[in-house]
């Protein structure tokens, strides 16, 4: 399951780069936190290394910073960090690409930029989304379940609230 989850993760971003223009956003960097990104504790080093040329700043719950377990694949302006749960998956994707641009005088993005809340939840095909954006950057929290009808965390917001509540920055750099 974590190879097709990280081939078809890739695979999306490489084709979603030959049918359309891209670029990437600016980013308000934030002051940083020494205690997160220089903990007494290091980090498991499969997120050290896969966010090290990571050029936007990496959230992940404050939870499973320490989960030898995760599953992290990053370049320069993307990162998407999977943690395995007691059945159930975790994952928090960073994106500072967009694949259109929209001029912001335009009416009808300014009617949707005025009705945007700060994170919206989403539940769609039995998975629980968080969207966001932090400093010019946009986040997605998802958990997937084994049984999406009947586990709480795929059916409620509550989980995603906690994690989203619990968010620390672990890296990247300008």
């Amino acid at each position: 399951m974590r190879i097709l989850l990280t081939l078809s993760l890739v695979g999306s971003l490489s084709l979603s780069a030959l049918y359309a223009e891209s670029g990437v956003l600016d980013i308000q960097w934030p002051k940083p936190n020494t205690k997160t990104l220089k903990p007494a504790i290091p980090y498991p080093d499969a997120l050290k290394k896969g966010i090290k040329n990571t050029k936007l700043p990496v959230y992940i719950p404050s939870a499973y910073a320490y989960d030898k377990q995760m599953i992290v694949v990053a370049e320069e302006n993307f990162y998407t960090i999977n943690f395995i749960l007691d059945g159930a998956m975790l994952v928090i994707t960073g994106d500072k690409t967009y694949q259109e641009s929209v001029p912001v005088d335009n009416a009808e993005f300014k009617a949707i930029m005025k009705a945007s809340p700060a994170v919206e939840f989403i539940l769609a095909e039995g998975i629980m989304s968080a969207n966001f954006n932090r400093h010019g950057v946009n986040y997605s929290l998802s958990v997937m379940c084994d049984n999406p009808k009947e586990d709480a965390r795929c059916t409620q917001n509550d989980f995603l609230k906690k994690i989203y509540n619990s968010l620390i920055m672990v890296g990247g750099r300008p």
